[in-house]
């Protein structure tokens, strides 16, 4: 049975889950093929590789299974990396949780209302996809957590992930990388931007088995050891 047909049989036969329904109704195929997510000559289609992320989310599966998917494809000497990244969301609503006043924008080169996001992502010669991410919570905040009007359960994992808005970034990117691997993600190399290269830091990926490479400024890349 393939694939698509197996998920496709357990949402709807087992979870009678009616996510499937609502993608159809959308006609999200056509959606993709519009946006231009159209399948190559190796790999699989767009659509199927969303059935299985829907089918890890209501089935609780790790991201592994969908890695393993595109492992064969690798090639010798082609390397495998987890980036570390920083995105900027423009946030001007002072409502918005998780907002801050000031937080410099490369893109707008000035310091703007937005989010700062921390993201841990996958890429190798053939994908690139988010794993993780966490909002990073500076000084100049709009709203204190004590002024978030969501009220969650002290043991659900959105209040374990809102509790840590106030973390450092080299915390917060330490945590996801141990999610990552704890999750059974395989990669040769972490690549960073050279502010994350404080010697704590370098020691503490080192210590998961993560060599570290670092792009400075100017775009080159350099090979980080601990001290």
């Amino acid at each position: 049975m393939e694939l698509a047909n197996y998920i496709n049989y357990a949402m709807k036969s087992i979870l009678k889950n009616p996510i499937l329904e609502v993608l159809y109704e959308i006609n999200i195929s056509k959606i993709l093929k519009q946006s231009n997510f159209v399948k190559r000559d190796v790999g699989y289609p767009p659509f199927e590789i969303i059935l299985h992320f829907i089918y890890m989310l209501v089935m609780q599966k790790r991201q592994s299974t969908f890695i393993k998917k595109i492992k064969p494809l690798h090639k010798k000497g082609e390397y495998k990396l987890l980036i570390i990244d920083d995105t900027v969301e423009a946030k001007r609503g002072k409502f918005i949780e998780g907002s801050c006043k000031y937080i410099w924008s490369n893109k707008e080169h000035r310091s703007i209302n937005a989010l700062n996001i921390v993201s841990l992502n996958y890429a190798d010669s053939h994908s690139t996809f988010q794993l993780d991410f966490a909002i990073k919570m500076n000084d100049s905040k709009r709203k204190s957590i004590s002024e978030f009007t969501t009220k969650l359960h002290h043991r659900s994992n959105a209040y374990q992930r809102r509790s840590e808005i106030t973390k450092g970034k080299n915390t917060l990117a330490i945590e996801m990388l141990e999610r990552a691997l704890d999750n059974g993600v395989e990669a040769d190399y972490l690549l960073v931007d050279s502010w994350y290269s404080k010697p704590n830091f370098i020691k503490q990926a080192n210590d998961l088995g993560m060599p570290i490479i670092a792009r400075l400024p100017n775009n080159k890349l350099i090979r980080l050891l601990a001290s």
